[in-house]
């Protein structure tokens, strides 16, 4: 087989090539990929991700290779795959909504680097930077940071629990402009960026009936970007009938829009700081044009305002898993799509909810037990996304995929599956702001993952790839990439990946290109990490105290009850904090 790393450069190469060069085929395959919310187990989210881009990035080099070559050439390599595909959207919520933001930068900045065995520290990877560095420094951790008391003020109320400074540190280091956009052969020119985000304010819709009307009020909604290129111009598109916003991203003000959006769909509630969010009257106004498919009966109250203001905190607090507006975006822009069947979406979640086993009657009937049931109703209510759910029950066979954390252990002569997956599920995600090998351990395990989907889940039946590919495959690629049913003992090649992983040599029997690609040939499982409470007792006691006494005395604007909570119960909140903490890290077997 010939040496695909004797032509190309590992990292990002020959972004532009016209048609003509390319030879591209007229039909090219749409990916959406949605990211769940997740809090600091993000980082998982950002390995995926990182790691499928960089597979589509050696990929398109190979291509670009071959396409240079001609297929007369001795050295044009028969078993790389020459179909297209396209990303078109992606949508995120909370962390899944930051990840969103970071993949979009990357794809679009040339000098990003992935992290692999050649960049193991990430070294201009903002996904890496964001998600496992954070803020730490030599000096102070992330949590350290969060654990300030400088955000308090003595005539207000405090903002949140911690402090977010270290959060919007992050966020300036990695949303940057950049005067050098380029896009990707793999990546749309009408690529959207959806971030989902939850209205406190809500926003009132007014329903004409026969001799009056009604207002409905709705607290969802999301952020909806383009990226200015030679078709899309930056700011509100002229048609009426488009709810986006179109952003130059040598724009400093631009880039702070998108700044302000993505701290927005992360701001969880009460947790991190609420954000105050501005959108021009006439991009409101289109609302019910675009949600409703008509703007006749219908129309939003914003009260003349020049601008529409509202206090925003997590998207996921509505909507956690955004792959139907993603739908809705993709069939939008591709009418036809679904007979074409050129399509694939993929929702990265680090926290799937298959665990919910219907629960029993409860036979109480008492204020408390209705007050904790009437809270679970509308939380659950809330999240139930009827529009979602139709869109993936709409959707034809393999065309919608789900990534989730898998870890396997060793056990005598075989892996086998481990109970805890990620390192920071502890304290509802929480848990990785407590140490930088959490996030380290999750950011790796997501990159490993996503080999394994993208070599052995990813996608379509060999049968259907002229059909969805718009071309067929070369018989030297399906014996490189094809792979057959785990069940399938005889195995015959079934399947063939959408997004083939140039590290692979011959997926059916395991062999892979260690020569060129090292290690990341064949990921292993990282090790899972420990942590010490003793040292985190050394380290943080005395912080949370103070956080915690601060907070307190902003809140009661009171010497004598901050007094009184110092003297008597200061200690035993940090007990609580203690006990909480160490309990739900025993539980994810981390100590």
């Amino acid at each position: 087989m010939p040496n695909e790393q004797a032509y190309m450069s590992h990292f990002r190469v020959d972004w532009y090539y016209s048609e003509n060069i390319m030879n591209m085929p007229t039909k090219k395959f749409k990916i959406c990929i949605t990211m769940a919310g997740a809090v600091s187990a993000g980082a998982y989210t950002a390995g995926v991700i990182d790691y499928l881009l960089e597979s589509l990035q050696l990929w398109e080099e190979a291509k670009a290779q071959n396409k240079k070559l001609g297929k007369e050439h001795p050295q044009y390599n028969h078993s790389v795959p020459m179909h297209d595909v396209e990303l078109e959207v992606l949508s995120g919520a909370s962390a899944g909504g930051i990840t969103g933001t970071l993949a979009v930068l990357s794809l679009l900045n040339n000098k990003h680097q992935f992290v692999n065995k050649d960049n193991p520290k990430g070294e201009n990877n903002i996904f890496y930077q964001s998600w496992v560095k954070m803020a730490d420094t030599e000096a102070e951790t992330s949590l350290m940071k969060m654990l300030h008391t400088d955000d308090i003020k003595s005539d207000t109320y405090p903002e949140s629990l911690l402090n977010v400074a270290p959060i919007e540190a992050i966020a300036d280091n990695a949303l940057k402009t950049n005067h050098e956009v380029a896009f990707p052969n793999y990546v749309s020119k009408s690529l959207d960026l959806v971030l989902t985000t939850t209205n406190l304010r809500g926003l009132n819709f007014h329903i004409d009936f026969k001799d009056s009307e009604t207002v409905i009020t709705n607290h969802g909604g999301f952020f909806r970007y383009k990226i200015a290129n030679d078709t899309y111009k930056p700011g509100i598109p002229e048609n009426d009938s488009s709810l986006f916003y179109v952003l130059d991203l040598q724009n400093e003000t631009h880039v702070n829009y998108l700044k302000d959006a993505t701290l927005s769909t992360s701001a969880f509630p009460i947790g991190l700081k609420s954000r105050e969010i501005k959108i021009a009257h006439e991009y409101v106004a289109r609302y019910p044009k675009y949600l409703f498919d008509r703007s006749e009966g219908i129309r939003v109250d914003l009260q003349k305002e020049d601008t529409y203001t509202f206090n925003s905190v997590d998207g996921g607090l509505i909507n956690n898993e955004p792959f139907g507006i993603c739908m809705k975006v993709l069939i939008e822009k591709n009418e036809t799509i679904r007979d074409d069947d050129n399509y694939a979406i993929i929702m990265v979640d680090p926290f799937p909810n298959q665990d919910h086993g219907a629960d029993a009657f409860d036979t109480k009937r008492d204020i408390i037990s209705i007050a904790k049931g009437m809270f679970k109703a509308l939380r659950n209510q809330v999240m139930f996304n009827q529009d979602g759910i139709l869109e993936a029950l709409s959707l034809s066979n393999r065309t919608k995929f789900l990534v989730e954390p898998k870890r396997k252990q060793p056990s005598g002569n075989q892996w086998i599956r481990s109970k805890k997956d990620l390192a920071s599920a502890p304290l509802s995600g929480f848990g990785g702001f407590l140490d930088e090998s959490f996030r380290e351990h999750d950011f790796h395990l997501g990159r490993k993952n996503c080999q394994s989907f993208l070599r052995y889940y990813f996608s379509i039946e060999n049968k259907n790839i002229k059909k969805r590919f718009g071309s067929d495959v070369t018989e030297e690629a399906l014996q490189r990439f094809s792979f057959s049913a785990k069940e399938d003992e005889s195995k015959t090649p079934t399947y063939f990946p959408i997004i083939p992983d140039m590290r692979a040599l011959d997926i059916i029997n395991k062999e892979f290109d260690t020569k060129n690609y090292g290690e990341d040939a064949y990921l292993a499982y990282p090790t899972y990490p420990k942590f010490n409470m003793e040292s985190f007792d050394k380290t943080y006691k005395k912080p949370i105290q103070k956080r915690i006494r601060t907070i307190v005395k902003s809140l009661t604007k009171s010497k004598f009850y901050t007094f009184a909570f110092r003297l008597l119960g200061q200690r035993k909140t940090y007990r609580l904090v203690r006990k909480t903490i160490e309990k739900s890290l025993d539980e994810n077997e981390l100590l």
